[in-house]
């Protein structure tokens, strides 16, 4: 019997889609239940952070969306959303590369060490004072082996691991990954979720090159806020605190 914490996954997978996202928020706002996973082997339209689009060879990585209404979080913690997804792809990665460094470069795109193999995207709509909807976009490159050459480090799990992977199997088992890390927010265990997002940021206790307002510091991480907001340290130890898009990691 599924578990009133637990999500049930309706899985729809499309050969070739504009965006799983829009396709996703199409669903919600149609009154799609919580649990619809949208997949492509193609995405025309695939969207990253910053605005940026989204690279992939047709039918080599996994790309989709997972539609979730999370009305128990406040409009203020709707960054946890952010924490269980980067987490629940860095567990199911790490299954597959027990000696490399998998970590999360704050907010949310993975890293296998210092090269990135998933991005995330979510976007959300409010009813009052919770969260309505959420829709979860994910894209996890998996068995393409060649990039442009403007994308400055990427990687794919079948370059780390020099396997290739089934596409339908790999959604479902990162799938569970995520089912269990929602399940604990659900339940109220904000407080493991938090201490694994920051143990798990990519170059966390380490002095690195940041760039804010065209202004570049040294700074190490030293916590995430709530409501998401990276807080750094400098060298001099003055602390500051950042919002998306308002700071750069200098790679």
């Amino acid at each position: 019997m599924q578990s009133n914490n637990s999500l049930d996954f309706k899985t729809v997978w499309h050969d070739k889609v504009s965006s799983t996202n829009d396709i996703c928020m199409d669903s919600a706002r149609n009154g799609g239940d919580e649990g619809v996973v949208v997949a492509a082997k193609y995405q025309e339209q695939g969207r990253g952070q910053r605005g940026n689009s989204w690279e992939s060879e047709q039918g080599l990585n996994l790309t989709f969306s997972i539609l979730l209404r999370p009305k128990f979080l406040r409009v203020d913690e709707q960054f946890l959303i952010s924490k269980i997804a980067a987490i629940s792809v860095c567990d199911w990665i790490s299954a597959y590369l027990k000696d490399k460094h998998v970590a999360i470069k704050w907010p949310n795109d993975i890293y296998i060490d210092n090269n990135k193999v998933a991005g995330i995207l979510i976007e959300n709509t409010f009813s009052s004072s919770t969260l309505d909807i959420s829709v979860v976009g994910i894209g996890i490159n998996l068995n393409q082996r060649e990039f442009s050459t403007d994308l400055p480090n990427p990687t794919s799990l079948s370059i780390e691991t020099n396997q290739v992977f089934d596409l339908k199997i790999s959604l479902e088992e990162f799938l569970s990954c995520f089912n269990e890390r929602y399940r604990q927010a659900k339940s109220g265990e904000v407080a493991l979720i938090d201490m694994e997002y920051l143990n798990k940021l990519y170059r966390k206790d380490i002095y690195c090159t940041y760039r804010a307002s065209n202004d570049e510091f040294k700074a190490k991480i030293v916590g995430v806020k709530p409501t998401g907001e990276l807080m750094l340290q400098t060298e001099k130890g003055e602390e500051r605190s950042f919002a998306f898009k308002e700071v750069v990691f200098v790679i």
